[in-house]
């Protein structure tokens, strides 16, 4: 035989715990029922044995607008209807819910539309794609483009103060500045003026070699390398958006970049790809007679 005792204690505790566990069960469902209820409003949405909320079954949708550029990813109710949908929608893309067209795109190409989601529409009722995915695509319908208020910039009021008042502010940036960057900047400053000289050196000098270049001479480019280029000089002089002074040449063989036209305007003629812009000093200009392939067979 064998003799087991309970205390009550142990009972009641017991009792009260398996009492509590089902009020918790029950506070979760009652706050799912007072948003709608979870069979009513939601009926994919229910509670597990230890109390965790699932959507198992839900649709996984992406959200692109015509306007905005807005891509969101957000999990609805596969029951909700295309008016409520809408009102929630509205809280992501700004259009207000009478201004908005749903349209049901597809999930491999964006750009193609399946359909148009109405308003007494569920969403279950829709095409769905593997996973329970979906793209809808929210049209602006609204006139007044109303959601552009919120994007340009240019429509906002700005704070706007002349220099002579900003100067009699204290502790604005621009007094910080030259009192703790003053050294920074002069040397920024002196760095710019000697690399503006640099270029001014470089710039003399390349007009000095292209003064010594005439229309119609020889030439050879990059002859200390392996492959020089030989052809003819057809142009001397600056080009439209480009500094400084060129020199366009006529190439024996088609290595070149062009046609002798540079953005779009014609500097001299010839076969396409023949033709080349380079700076003075890259050109060579002496007794460079055309190569005849031939002369070596």
């Amino acid at each position: 035989r064998i003799s087991v005792s309970v205390s009550p204690s142990s009972v009641i505790q017991e009792e009260t715990s398996v009492r509590m566990a089902g009020v918790n069960l029950s506070d979760k469902m009652a706050n799912l029922q007072g948003l709608g209820g979870a069979s009513a409003a939601a009926p994919n949405l229910h509670l597990t044995a230890d109390g965790k909320i699932t959507t198992a079954g839900w649709i996984h949708a992406t959200i692109t607008h015509s306007i905005l550029k807005v891509r969101a990813e957000k999990t609805y109710d596969p029951e909700i209807t295309g008016e409520k949908l809408k009102e929630k929608l509205y809280m992501i893309v700004g259009t207000k819910p009478a201004y908005m067209k749903l349209e049901l795109r597809s999930t491999e190409d964006e750009t193609k539309i399946i359909g148009e989601i109405g308003d007494k529409q569920k969403l279950s009722s829709c095409p769905i794609g593997k996973g329970n995915i979906m793209r809808i695509h929210v049209v602006d319908q609204d006139p007044q483009k109303s959601v552009l208020e919120f994007t340009d910039v240019s429509k906002v009021k700005k704070f706007e103060i002349s220099d002579e008042n900003y100067d009699k502010r204290n502790n604005t940036f621009r007094k910080w500045a030259k009192q703790n960057l003053k050294g920074h900047y002069e040397k920024k400053q002196q760095e710019r003026e000697q690399k503006a000289e640099a270029e001014k050196k470089l710039e003399d000098k390349e007009k000095e070699v292209a003064g010594k270049i005439k229309v119609g001479e020889r030439c050879q480019l990059g002859s200390n390398t392996e492959f020089p280029r030989r052809g003819e000089v057809m142009y001397v002089g600056v080009l439209n958006g480009k500094p400084g002074t060129w020199v366009g040449v006529k190439l024996d063989e088609p290595y070149g970049k062009n046609n002798g036209t540079f953005e779009g305007k014609e500097y001299f003629k010839c076969m396409p790809k023949c033709g080349v812009f380079t700076r003075p000093s890259a050109v060579e200009v002496g007794d460079f007679p055309e190569e005849d392939l031939f002369d070596e067979l």
